[in-house]
């Protein structure tokens, strides 16, 4: 018994021994510090906050630069004279788009989690609602 114990000791250890430097160190991983960028139709869908309706999300078909988000407001958050918005990617993960009044603006934080900013022309409009999906 004695044996086997130590020979199940000895390939442990000596399996631990054998990994690179940087493997349990998950921080000098390269792909640690970047963030994954998700494209418009992993986006799309309905997010929803807390009990009120939900914000449907879509995507254009377009690539690259022309994608866009296609944002319908419940009629709880209409404040300007639309309900619908067309953002187009800025950086990172964050997505905005611009009436007269109105800037509607939703930044991804994970993959099921997001925060949708409603800012109007005056100082006391704004909204900062977050946002998950199901």
């Amino acid at each position: 018994m004695n044996k086997t114990l130590a020979a199940a000791l000895f390939l442990t250890v000596a399996s631990l021994s054998a990994l690179p430097a940087n493997a349990a160190d998950p921080a000098a991983s390269p792909a640690a510090g970047k963030e994954t960028i998700y494209p418009a139709p992993a986006i799309a869908g309905k997010w929803m906050s807390m009990g009120m309706p939900p914000v449907m999300i879509a995507a254009n078909r377009a690539a690259g630069p022309a994608s866009r988000l296609l944002v319908h407001l419940p009629k709880n958050l209409q404040k300007s004279s639309t309900a619908d918005f067309a953002l187009s990617h800025t950086t990172d993960n964050t997505w905005v788009g611009k009436d007269d009044k109105v800037t509607v603006s939703f930044s991804l934080t994970s993959e099921n989690f997001g925060v949708l900013k409603i800012v109007g022309d005056t100082p006391d409009h704004r909204l900062e609602m977050p946002l998950s999906r199901f």
